[in-house]
């Protein structure tokens, strides 16, 4: 297979034994094959190489390796670091090819990669900054390479230490396709300013309005035409949004809470927890340890019944712990218990794309949709579209295989970019 897999493109002539460039191969694991493209250049350190990768199978797309290395002529090493878990990969240049071993913890894979010469991209890069009160967000801005001007969406945050990264993938689909997109790094994130941990719901929805005003001074940017995608808490704030500010032309939210918030966060504790309580006894007492959860960093209730609960049920298969008192989840939790998504989407004048998976254990996905669609069909609103993807989970993915790479749904990306298709 991995023989296949080298023949793909053509040698790039003269560039054996140097790293820099371009490549595009797989890695291999547990029988699956995951399509990926490298792109090596030289730093500015003599000797010394920066990398990235993309893969449209895992939606990342220019994801930076933390360490590059070269020993000798041909022994290379990366090492790719994430939130879980981290990659590392040893191989060896044999003339255009560059074959090896990655492991990530007691897992081990093989990959093979052949030189290739890429296409230009579809869109042009820069970095830009903008003010968000006292904060200074940074981001990136993709401009499709057309003539005239062009619509453009604008991402909005997840929970927790979000950059921009984590939507870079869909923002070079749009791109690709005619959107301009802007990602940037959630306050106190990479390199915007502040602190994403004392942030409110109102200090999240005014960044996101901030940055759609930031388009109004791109000159190649159509302010008639400026939408917003969220996903999760990004989605559940997108309606308050689009109220906020009124250059909001359309608005994608993906797996967006359609209930009050602390019922959303039961039911996320509740998903995480009953598959590891195996008996009637430890089902109910992981409900009451969840529930009492929600009660008090929601609802502000004291904490001695839940400190408690922790001490005596600390020894149970479902347990977690609970984050610190100091935590930011608590502070969060509170000021996000008195933002009702209902309210603002009652107030949504324009059109609508909702996207769920029907598996998703963060937020009920039905429940959510169908409280979505009647407030805006009450209200007026009938420019509504919504997209519910069997067996996919809160990411719009598929359950993973023995690999552990996952699969995004059918016709998720398609769906997107046909309905945006309609707003150009």
């Amino acid at each position: 297979m991995i023989c296949v897999l080298l023949c793909w493109l053509s040698p790039a002539a003269g560039q054996s034994r140097d790293l820099a460039g371009a490549w595009q191969g797989s890695w291999l694991r547990a029988g699956d094959t995951l399509p990926v493209t490298m792109v090596v250049r030289r730093d500015t350190t003599p000797g010394r190489y920066l990398a990235s990768f993309s893969s449209d199978r895992l939606r990342v797309s220019g994801v930076p390796f933390e360490q590059v290395s070269v020993e000798g002529c041909c022994d290379v090493m990366l090492v790719l670091r994430g939130d879980r878990s981290a990659y590392e990969f040893k191989g060896r240049i044999h003339g255009d090819s560059l074959t090896g071993v990655f492991r990530e913890g007691t897992d081990e894979g093989r990959f093979a990669f052949r030189r290739a010469v890429l296409q230009p991209s579809p869109y042009d890069e820069r970095d830009i900054t903008f003010r968000s009160g006292d904060v200074t967000l940074a981001g990136t801005l993709l401009l499709p390479n057309v003539g005239g001007r062009v619509p453009a969406v604008v991402f909005l945050h997840g929970s927790g230490p979000e950059g921009r990264w984590a939507s870079r993938y869909l923002a070079t689909q749009f791109a690709a396709h005619g959107f301009a997109s802007l990602v940037f790094d959630k306050r106190g994130v990479g390199s915007s300013t502040g602190d994403w941990r004392t942030a409110t719901p109102d200090d999240l929805v005014g960044d996101a309005v901030a940055a759609v005003s930031r388009l109004l001074a791109e000159p190649r940017i159509d302010s008639t035409r400026i939408g917003i995608h969220g996903h999760s808490q990004g989605g559940t704030l997108a309606p308050k949004v689009a109220v906020r500010s009124s250059h909001v032309d359309f608005v994608i939210a993906s797996a967006a809470a359609g209930l009050p918030t602390d019922s959303v966060e039961l039911y996320s504790l509740l998903s995480f927890v009953l598959p590891n309580a195996p008996t009637a006894e430890d089902s109910a007492s992981a409900m009451q340890y969840a529930t009492e959860v929600v009660a008090v960093a929601y609802r502000g209730q004291p904490r001695v019944l839940l400190d408690s609960l922790a001490v005596l049920l600390k020894e149970r298969p479902w347990f977690f712990p609970l984050p610190a008192p100091d935590n930011a989840y608590w502070a969060f939790s509170r000021a996000f218990a008195l933002y009702d998504p209902l309210e603002w989407w009652a107030q949504v004048r324009v059109p609508v794309l909702l996207v769920y998976g029907a598996d998703d254990q963060r937020v009920p996905a039905a429940e959510s949709a169908a409280r979505i669609a009647a407030v805006l069909r009450e209200t007026g609103n009938t420019q509504l579209t919504t997209r519910i993807f069997p067996g996919a989970d809160h990411t719009l993915r598929l359950r993973p295989g023995p690999s552990g790479w996952p699969v995004t749904a059918p016709d998720y990306i398609s769906s997107l970019v046909s309905w945006l298709a309609q707003r150009r």
